[in-house]
């Protein structure tokens, strides 16, 4: 007499042929990222916004893309628009797409203007009441052949309720780049307004040469070297003419995905008179939200120092936190 099969083993008999069908079902083909140096990059398209594409890469993992670094899209397998029910027996139209060829998405013209907003308020209260705050507009247009960059910046304080600090300034500075070199060429200006400096303005301007040391996908470092002069009105220096070098190093290394590192330096040494001079050093951290988000948080340090005849003006030493939103 035969047994019956046990009711499990049609069970399993059931779930392997499925099994087997699925596996023979084509599967979609992924999609592929063209970069601007030509590689190209397969796998999945997570999710896309305005300025990063996050892609799924089957090695790299999770990465997120900048779009200005992406010359194309290409969508894998994409299926033909569906014919009209009449016409199923009807011959293919000459120019209906194939369902296995590739379709390649143009990416709408990125903006070659960066902007961004920086504000943060500092305030402490118990033997020593105070209340310091800072904003900061930056914007920069960049091209293969230049760079321009304007800030403008404003800083108060207050201890006790009496003003300590009273400063705005707002600067520029244009790049242009040598072809297929490292070189570049420079000029920029600044004018400061300070309550509580020697000067009640200063006007700054310079040009000269700098040196790409450094650029890739993470790090870019620059050194610059030149001539210039600054104006003060107001002080002991009124109306003095003074002749500067410039020497200035500015540092950005990209940390993670969303955490960035920045430094600079400044140098102007007085020409005029040996051992008179004015710097700047400042360094900042910054992390975004998210890897989409446009806001980000960031916290630095930033240290004035001047040493000129006549003056009496203190080193100035900031530590500052900020909230960015970029645009």
């Amino acid at each position: 007499m035969n047994e019956r099969p046990a009711p499990w083993r049609a069970v399993v008999v059931s779930a392997c042929a499925l099994l087997i069908m699925l596996t023979r079902t084509p599967a979609r083909a992924g999609d592929r990222v063209v970069l601007l140096g030509g590689d190209a990059l397969s796998g999945r398209i997570v999710e896309q916004t305005d300025a990063n594409i996050i892609f799924e890469h089957a090695v790299l993992g999770r990465m997120v893309i900048e779009r200005s670094k992406i010359e194309s899209l290409i969508l894998e397998g994409a299926a033909p628009p569906a014919e009209p029910a009449g016409d199923a027996l009807a011959s293919p139209r000459p120019d209906a797409p194939d369902a296995t060829s590739a379709v390649e998405e143009s990416l709408p013209p990125q903006s070659i203007w960066k902007t961004r907003f920086e504000a943060g308020l500092n305030g402490s209260e118990g033997r020593t009441e105070k209340l310091d705050g800072r904003i900061n507009f930056l914007t920069q247009r960049r091209t293969e052949e230049t760079r321009f960059a304007f800030d403008i910046n404003y800083r108060t304080a207050t201890s006790r309720g009496d003003r300590t600090q009273n400063k705005f300034d707002a600067g520029a500075i244009h790049d242009w780049y040598w072809k297929e070199s490292p070189w570049l060429a420079f000029a920029q200006g600044r004018i400061e307004l300070d309550e509580f400096a020697d000067y009640d303005s200063r006007y700054s301007a310079g040009g000269g040469i700098g040196y790409t040391f450094v650029k890739d996908d993470r790090t870019e470092l620059v050194g610059r070297i030149g001539l210039g002069g600054s104006l003060e009105n107001g002080g002991p220096n009124d109306g003095d003419l003074t002749p500067e070098g410039i020497i200035k190093v500015d540092l950005s290394h990209k940390l993670t995905e969303i955490t960035s590192l920045t430094a600079a330096a400044e140098y102007y040494p007085d020409l005029s008179r040996l051992g008179d001079y004015r710097a700047i050093l400042s360094a900042a951290i910054e992390t975004k939200l998210s890897a989409t988000s446009p806001a980000s948080l960031k916290f630095g340090v930033r240290q004035e120092f001047e040493e000129r005849e006549h003056s009496e003006q203190e080193d100035l030493l900031e530590f500052f936190g900020l909230f960015v939103v970029e645009f």
